[in-house]
């Protein structure tokens, strides 16, 4: 793996953990950054022992959104000349996986944070963490995020967030279905969700969330006709074998992820 600068990444089994270390300037992402994660995310949706992908962050801001100073000036920009260079928005770079994502955020989340923080599966919160998107207060608009919060939101509510750029509290953002889980102390909840993931059936995640993706195209003439294909190879893998099996046998799976 080559060196990075702004984000770490470790995997623990099956759980690949990218965390976000830019703290001294808020976790806000430059153009190298995006690289580094984009770097990081192929990786981990390449490695067949990598099953659920986990999203972290340094210091008390999750993350603060586009570093503009970076992205307005190229010699701002600290360049880390061993990661090719990808000019793509986050949300794209979490929509391309290929597997579940939590995002875990222990400190504020603001403007751009979202793409990271909405885009991933699921999306925890400690109680204490504020959420705010304060574009229109600089003369500038959340447009890539008011289409992630259209997945979750009506068009009028997610218009609202956008357009008032008031924060509001975790508990308020569950309350928007935005939160999978406010984070307690014990973390009981996440720890119980991973290790369902993980147990689960890899490959069957994994179409499933690329046949997710293919829905959302718009692009099918017949969906149902192209879900039933999905379902019919998922019939013939290995894997289904393997279920069948252990279901019959009364143990858990034994997954070769083919």
């Amino acid at each position: 793996m080559e060196k990075l600068n702004f984000i770490k990444v470790q995997r623990e089994q099956h759980v690949f953990i990218l965390t976000l270390a830019r703290s001294e300037k808020r976790n806000a992402f430059s153009p190298t950054m995006v690289s580094e994660i984009a770097y990081a995310l192929a990786l981990a949706n390449s490695d067949p022992e990598v099953r659920l992908i986990q999203v972290e962050a340094e210091g008390p801001v999750f993350c603060a959104g586009m570093d503009l100073k970076a992205f307005e000036d190229p010699l701002v920009d600290e360049v880390n000349p061993r990661i090719p260079k990808v000019e793509k928005s986050l949300a794209e770079l979490f929509a391309n996986l290929d597997k579940p994502s939590i995002c875990v955020v222990r400190g504020d989340v603001i403007a751009g944070g979202f793409l990271i923080a909405l885009s991933c599966t699921y999306l925890f919160a400690m109680p204490h963490v504020r959420f705010s998107l304060p574009e229109v207060k600089i003369g500038l608009f959340p447009f890539q995020v008011l289409a992630l919060l259209l997945e979750y939101m009506p068009e009028r509510k997610a218009m609202d967030l956008c357009i008032q750029g008031r924060s509001f509290s975790a508990e308020e953002a569950l309350g928007k279905e935005l939160l999978y889980a406010i984070l307690k102390p014990e973390e009981a909840e996440l720890d119980t969700l991973k290790r369902t993931i993980v147990a689960n059936a890899p490959l069957a995640i994994a179409k499933g969330v690329g046949a997710l993706r293919k829905l959302k195209e718009n692009s099918l003439t017949d969906k149902y006709a192209f879900l039933l294909d999905e379902l019919a190879k998922l019939r013939q893998t290995a894997d289904f074998k393997e279920g069948m099996a252990a279901m019959r046998d009364k143990r858990k799976g034994e997954w070769k992820n083919s």
